[in-house]
């Protein structure tokens, strides 16, 4: 009788199971979705972190070192039967690259992660000019032509292909001039409609790269699988004025593109044309000689996606997906973090890359034939030689005798024409205590040469305070162009006559002139 009882009780029990078992699937079947969501939360959450973690360290990078690092170069080898760059390894002698060249994240220096996530290393683009390298500190090109030496035109002192010393050499102060040339070539060129016959066109956008486009531009971007990098429909006839009315500069660009089978999501991101459907960049050795080659010639634009671009993902095509991310930091965003710290903000440092913050020092007084000496003011005057006084005169300053003048920053050579780089002289006269300036000869000046003197022989030539340089181009060199120089003259100049009535004399039997000097020191 209780055979029965016991075998209703086990169906009863498996019947629970059942039920029960149906129930848990289902509740993993729902959950499954929201684990796997959180999961892609929580690498996008660590991905965004270690973005954010290395923009940091390279603004800490570029306090203490006086510049970014360089970028490092990739592991090459054959993938899929050709060379080509890893999209995951580092080189394994963590060799850097040349000015102007993009590559991988040094994570060891930085002390940061290099590879994201995904396995992907952070991709990262420097200005050339804000870089720290050793042995390439700024140094500036000069020419000969037919006997003549001359400056090399701004726009190719800041080219890496033309000028291999244009970085900081790891020198601050170098580091705050660059920045402020780059800005100069940024709203130069911003300007350039309407001032054209300064030249700086937007076929020098190459200057300011890296850059990344405005918020909202991403529309015109699409996937183009012949090219292996995503193309943009501008939205005139020139791409470049497209390319630059629509972007920004930067001081470094940092972000972390897709693994090689989502290539394309990586939009403009997708710096080089990749080797055959591999997904992958081409070695160094195959993308040409050039840092900057010809505007959009095998390879993307180095002008990267806005930071604030969200992920898209249209179901229907992938044309318009994207799924990079990107830290970058401005020009303007990079002398902020500088200043906050101390850095570029002495009067020294508003200096341009072609000039020379100069102060004047007076202690000049008049000897005349009898009577009681008097104090001589001092004028100095910045030139340019090519043309006829008074228009010469492009900037001038008096200092009374017996006190130094404040420091102002003038040029070496000119950068209003960006394509023409003059050499400018720089002029000391003392006016009388009759109140001429110069002599009664015609000669205005005393002391006069050019500021810095392009000749780039070796050995430069003697430094001769004034009498045709007051300093060799060494002076503009990363290692030195931050220190102060001083202009000081010193002693008694002859004059005519004693009080208000003497005028300054030139030559002649026992006349006696001022002695001036110049240094260059911090």
């Amino acid at each position: 009788m209780k055979h029965p009882l016991v075998a209703r009780a086990r169906g009863f029990l498996l019947m629970e199971l059942a039920i029960a078992l149906l129930v848990i699937g289902g509740l993993v079947a729902l959950l499954m979705p929201m684990w796997s969501m959180q999961g892609q939360i929580e690498t996008g959450r660590l991905d965004a972190l270690r973005l954010q973690q290395g923009r940091e360290a390279l603004l800490r990078q570029a306090v203490l070192a006086g510049g970014l690092p360089a970028p490092l170069k990739f592991k090459e080898d054959l993938y899929g039967g050709a060379s080509a760059s890893s999209h995951s390894e580092l080189d394994a002698e963590l060799a850097t690259l040349p000015l102007g060249w993009p590559g991988a994240l040094p994570g060891q220096l930085l002390g940061v992660a290099s590879v994201s996530p995904l396995q992907t290393a952070y991709w990262y683009d420097a200005q050339p000019a804000l870089r720290s390298d050793a042995g390439t500190g700024f140094y500036p090109l000069s020419t000969q032509v037919s006997g003549v030496w001359s400056f090399e035109p701004i726009v190719s002192q800041f080219d890496p292909d033309k000028n291999p010393k244009m970085s900081t050499g790891g020198n601050a102060r170098q580091l705050c001039r660059n920045l402020n040339s780059l800005q100069a070539l940024e709203q130069n060129m911003r300007v350039h409609p309407d001032n054209p016959d300064a030249l700086y066109s937007r076929t020098h956008v190459n200057l300011t790269l890296p850059r990344t486009w405005a918020e909202g531009y991403e529309s015109r971007f699409s996937w183009d699988s012949a090219l292996g990098y995503a193309g943009f429909t501008g939205a005139s006839d020139s791409p470049q004025d497209d390319a630059f009315d629509n972007s920004s500069a930067m001081a470094f660009v940092l972000l972390r593109r897709q693994p090689p089978a989502l290539r394309r999501l990586d939009r403009q991101n997708t710096v080089y044309a990749q080797v055959g459907l591999s997904g992958l960049d081409p070695a160094l050795a195959n993308r040409g000689s050039l840092a900057y080659p010809a505007f959009g010639v095998d390879r993307g634009f180095r002008i990267y996606e806005n930071p604030r671009t969200v992920p898209t993902d249209d179901p229907s095509s992938d044309a318009n997906d994207y799924g990079g991310r990107v830290e970058a930091v401005s020009l303007g965003e990079f002398a902020y973090a500088l200043q906050q710290v101390g850095l570029c903000t002495a009067a020294a440092d508003r200096c341009k890359a072609n000039q020379l913050f100069v102060r004047f020092a007076n202690y000049v007084s008049s000897a005349p034939p009898s009577g009681s000496s008097q104090g001589l003011t001092m004028r100095w005057q910045l030139a340019d030689p090519d043309l006829a006084s008074p228009d010469d005169v492009l900037l001038s300053g008096d200092v009374a005798s017996g006190s130094v003048s404040d420091g102002v920053c003038l040029d070496a050579f000119s950068t209003d024409i960006a394509t023409t780089a003059l050499a400018r002289q720089l002029r000391i006269s003392f006016i009388s205590p009759a109140g001429a300036e110069g002599y009664t000869s015609g000669d205005y000046w005393y002391r006069g040469g050019w500021l810095v003197d392009p000749q780039g022989t070796n050995p430069l030539p003697a430094a001769d305070a004034g009498v045709t340089r007051w300093r060799n181009l060494s002076a503009l060199w990363a290692a030195e162009a931050g220190n102060t120089v001083t202009i000081s003259c010193t002693g008694s100049h002859t004059v005519s006559a004693e009080g208000t009535a003497g005028q300054l004399v030139a030559a002649g039997v026992g006349i006696t002139l001022p002695t001036c000097t110049v240094t260059q020191q911090p």
